[in-house]
């Protein structure tokens, strides 16, 4: 998991303040492929597995560790699938809406954004089983086993690819998560981008400040 920035920077407001999120999930696929990539960015982020496994689970830890922490979390993201349970996943989505989290959600399941890696597709998969047998398909994922680590070394290179993907597919969707198939899984992956370039100006401006 990524290490997190100290929580000392956040007991009072700084000028050279640098940002962090938390990011909650559901699996340990989707916690294994952001660490990847957080870890390959280099940047600071909070990313754990929920106490359960359903998406009301997944919220609840997210309020439950932004007042456990002591760190004062820029941004709280909660990622979890639609799977078969339509009506808990649309209450989960409802509910980090109230608690002003960001819901990064896939249906049917979080394979769909490796698979939007190397195709587009608007028609539906029925099912994560149907997802997952498409996916295995595609190179680099015929023994695919729910590895996240598997999934960031074989799509990284595609990940604008995926992001474009991802975006046409919502609006073709109407932004509407209840259709199959469904993920906004790239607004996460472009926030983690965005760190990157967040830390880096605030890097320069430690570096600047400790000369001066």
């Amino acid at each position: 998991m990524t290490k997190k920035i100290s929580i000392q920077s956040y007991r009072k407001p700084d000028n050279l303040y640098s940002p962090l999120d938390l990011v909650v999930c559901e699996g340990e696929t989707e916690v294994d492929y952001l660490c990847e990539f957080a870890r390959n960015l280099r940047v600071h982020a909070h990313i754990c597995k929920g106490d359960g496994t359903d998406p009301k689970s997944i919220v609840n830890t997210a309020k439950r560790k932004s007042k456990e922490d002591g760190v004062k979390y820029d941004q709280i993201f909660c990622v979890f699938d639609r799977d078969n349970e339509l009506s808990a996943f649309i209450e989960a989505i409802e509910l980090c809406k109230s608690r002003k989290f960001i819901p990064i959600v896939s249906n049917p399941c979080f394979e769909i954004w490796p698979f939007l890696h190397f195709q587009f597709r608007e028609s539906g998969f029925g099912n994560p089983q149907q997802m997952l047998k498409a996916l295995k398909k595609l190179p680099g994922f015929k023994d695919y086993d729910k590895d996240g680590v598997q999934i960031f070394k074989s799509t990284a290179h595609l990940v604008n690819d995926a992001c474009k993907h991802a975006s046409l597919l919502i609006s073709k969707q109407y932004n509407d998560p209840k259709k199959d198939p469904f993920t906004n899984v790239h607004l996460l992956i472009k926030r983690l981008l965005t760190l990157k370039a967040e830390q880096n100006y605030f890097g320069k401006k430690r570096q600047l400040s400790s000369r001066l």
